[in-house]
């Protein structure tokens, strides 16, 4: 299984309360489930973003 597939379980599979949430921009943010390994992602296909963790973004800022 790629990455890119087993993101899209992730994010079908990861209600809202229980994703990551760590913020890219105000209009992306984690739907990873809370607490994973690696890095954040959000989007579909080609709109897809992977970010580490920004230092100067709170966690959780849209909790």
């Amino acid at each position: 299984m790629s990455s890119d597939e087993r993101l899209d379980l992730e994010f079908a599979y990861t209600a809202y309360q229980d994703s990551c949430r760590d913020l890219y921009s105000p209009h992306y943010y984690c739907r990873r489930p809370s607490g994973h390994d690696g890095v954040h992602a959000a989007g579909f296909g080609s709109g897809r973003l992977r970010w580490e963790h920004q230092p100067d973004h709170a966690p959780h800022m849209l909790s």
